[in-house]
């Protein structure tokens, strides 16, 4: 590693070009040549280690065409100092000129295989180009001549995770924290990389009198197993306390569903990844009878991505759903996501022989992760409730503004806990009558 080397500057670094992917390529071809030959004027260098520090403390693109002059002024006097030519090549493949950094890092390496920070510029432009298997190739091939880099393991590790390979990606920050214990971003890159996870959760929703008090279960495991990923859980839901009319008159009544469900997912190179998921409910009266769906995420340059669904839930008695719903996650900042997501649910009664209605739901979430370990955001929803509306007939009638506020803390390594309040105000836009129904949910989790 060179005089200016870091692990910080390196995992954030891999962060950034990891999800430079549709945008990154398109953005630095459309860059004028100039930028590429840009350099200031400067005079005879004397002392390189002074040229030198001063070039590698450069953080904006600005100061980038005085950098790329001490450098190449540096390497006039000495063709072959090596951290020059790596400052160099990073200065290029910060400013898009991907050939002439590629040039340089591999100049480099024809000399030195072991220089770590040309192995780990070649990687990120390779990353950068959307040559994946060629980024994971030049950190291998790195990584025998340097088994102990954290540099390269670091970088090794994000790309297998943004593949969906989180085993090997655990198994290089594994090998990363053995060699540097006390480095933050290690530990905290090990906390957000994950092979399995079970969780338990319980939910409760009190409404006023004549509505149905909700009482739901969840539990779930995740299991991943290369790139593919498995997820098994069950559903308890129970409606309490609303008066329904029976034989012998209205009376207060308890309806209990459970529902067994099964989810597949494969994950790509690119980060993107689909899958599709099935649960069956019985008595299915609460919850769908029988409830499809069909998801997928594609990466949308270096900020953003796109989730796409699809749902088909068939109730017992008298109704099918179809839901499409797009949502768009933007990244503005290391530690801020925000989400849009929109609903368009077709509903069809068919005991009424009527055709179907299409409601139209949004939502959207702002998340801030304090550190690797702890989260909080907030989440406003407006529309169509599908899992717990009171009554089958009256899905179509029945709009609700939620708001929820979300925190998750994961106390060691293994242990995770999350909580949930959130506020409902269900009408129904055909009698103007509306219900307030608060919540909380908690939930217990374990991951490995």
């Amino acid at each position: 590693m060179g005089k200016r080397g870091s692990f910080s500057r390196a995992f954030g670094s891999l962060l950034a070009v990891a999800t430079a992917l549709s945008g990154g390529v398109a953005g630095a071809a459309g860059r004028s040549g100039l930028a590429c030959a840009a350099a200031d004027d400067v005079a005879p260098v004397r002392d390189i280690d002074a040229a030198l520090t001063e070039a590698g403390a450069v953080t904006t693109a600005r100061d980038r065409p005085r950098a790329r002059a001490l450098y190449l002024a540096v390497l006039v006097r000495d063709p072959l100092d090596e951290e020059a030519a790596v400052g160099l090549a990073r200065t290029d493949a910060a400013d898009g000129c991907f050939v002439l950094a590629k040039d340089g890092a591999r100049a480099v390496l024809s000399r030195s295989p072991s220089n770590v920070d040309a192995r780990a510029v070649l990687a990120d432009v390779l990353v950068q180009e959307r040559r994946f298997a060629d980024a994971r190739d030049q950190l291998e091939e790195g990584l025998r001549h340097a088994p102990l880099s954290v540099e390269l393991l670091a970088r090794h590790a994000r790309l297998a995770a943004w593949g969906g390979d989180a085993r090997t990606a655990q198994r290089d920050l594994d090998e990363a924290a053995r060699i540097a214990p006390l480095d933050p971003e290690i530990a905290e890159a090990r906390d957000r990389v994950l092979v399995g996870l079970a969780r338990f959760g319980q939910r409760v929703q009190i409404f006023p009198s004549g509505y149905d008090d909700l009482v739901t279960t969840d539990a779930a495991v995740m299991q991943r197993f290369g790139t593919w990923r498995f997820e098994l859980g069950t559903t308890v839901m129970g409606r309490y306390g609303a008066a329904r009319e029976t034989r012998s008159g209205p009376q207060k009544t308890t309806i209990v569903d459970g529902r067994p469900s099964l989810g597949i997912w494969k994950h790509f190179a690119n980060g993107s990844y689909l899958g599709g998921s099935v649960g069956v409910s019985a008595p299915g009266v609460t919850l769908p009878l029988l409830a499809l769906g069909v998801g997928s995420f594609v990466p949308l340059g270096r900020l953003a991505g796109l989730h796409l669904s699809t749902a088909y839930w068939r109730y017992a008695g008298d109704r099918d759903v179809s839901i499409l719903s797009p949502a768009l996650v933007v990244t503005p900042a290391d530690r801020v996501e925000v989400s849009a997501r929109y609903w368009m649910t077709g509903v069809r009664v068919r005991e009424r022989n009527i055709g179907a209605v299409v409601v139209s739901s949004a939502g959207a979430r702002v998340t801030y992760r304090f550190d690797g370990r702890t989260s909080a955001a907030v989440d406003y929803t407006y529309g169509l409730q599908l899992e717990r509306n009171p009554l089958a007939t009256e899905l179509s009638s029945l709009r609700s503004h939620i708001v929820t506020l979300i925190g998750q803390r994961l106390v060691e390594r293994r242990l995770g806990l999350d909580l949930a309040l959130s506020l409902e105000r269900r009408e129904n836009i055909r009698t103007g009558t509306s219900a307030i129904g608060p919540a909380i949910e908690v939930g217990v989790s374990t991951r490995w």
